[in-house]
């Protein structure tokens, strides 16, 4: 049987996935993706190492179109951390788009599993890898400005990988970190210092941030339009634990 069983992964798993992306019918794959693929046995279905990394990383690309960034993560950590004794190019990409998915998702570089092979874990540093490593050191630091300023350096290089939508969506998400960091410390702040400590551009920018956190429950606030104050309630946001550890730094 080309599957013995609905656990067993195939090379056409792999296929599907970038079949899904090229025509991008994101949610053909959805099944495919609620299944447990757990078995290899290239005996019996040709599957190949490569296979299996073409599978996670288009799998990841997949949630990266339904902006589930979480899950784009953990498939891609999979691609890149597979066992192995040479860095190939398929891992290489997946590192990439996993660094820019985790300053969305967790306002930091993914961290690289300890199981990864060292001789990947040395070559993930290297220098092809700097613009990557550069935004995440921007990112990390809160300062949009900064990370504007290396989002434009390595455009080019960011474009030539297919990621610079995903870098321009990591600014979006410092503006939001760096409005969450604010609930942290005060509970009434106006629309113009909620712009100026978040870096963004004026109170009108901050009144739309902040209706969009509301709205999708990153943060629960009140605008007082009139005054241009908002008051922060202080129930837990939908941010984790982790993001607050990070908020009080």
């Amino acid at each position: 049987a080309l599957q013995p069983s609905p656990a067993h992964f195939t090379p056409l798993h792999a296929e599907f996935m970038k079949v899904c992306l090229l025509s991008k019918c994101y949610f053909a794959a959805q099944p495919l993706l609620d299944q447990e693929l757990l078995q290899v046995d290239k005996e019996a279905t040709l599957v190949t190492p490569r296979d299996l990394l073409l599978y996670h990383y288009y799998a990841g690309m997949i949630e990266i179109g339904h902006k589930r960034f979480k899950s784009a993560i953990q498939y891609l950590t999979l691609a890149f951390s597979a066992p192995t004794h040479v860095l190939n190019a398929i891992m290489v990409e997946a590192y990439k788009k996993c660094v820019l998915c985790a300053l969305i998702e967790t306002g930091e570089a993914p961290r690289v599993p300890k199981y990864t092979a060292l001789v990947v874990q040395r070559q993930l540093k290297a220098t092809a890898l700097a613009p990557y490593h550069e935004l995440a050191d921007a990112f990390v630091s809160h300062k949009v400005a900064d990370l504007r300023a290396a989002l434009e350096k390595y455009a080019a290089s960011l474009q030539a990988d297919h990621n610079l939508g995903l870098g321009k969506q990591c600014v979006e998400a410092l503006k939001r970190r760096n409005i969450y960091r604010l609930t942290r410390t005060y509970l009434t702040l106006s629309l113009v210092h909620i712009a100026e400590n978040a870096q963004l551009d004026d109170a009108a920018e901050a009144e739309k941030y902040v209706c969009d956190m509301v709205a999708s429950g990153d943060i629960f606030a009140t605008i007082n339009q009139p005054q241009g104050m908002v008051q922060f309630d202080e129930r837990e946001e939908r941010f984790d634990s982790h993001d607050a550890a990070e908020a009080e730094k």
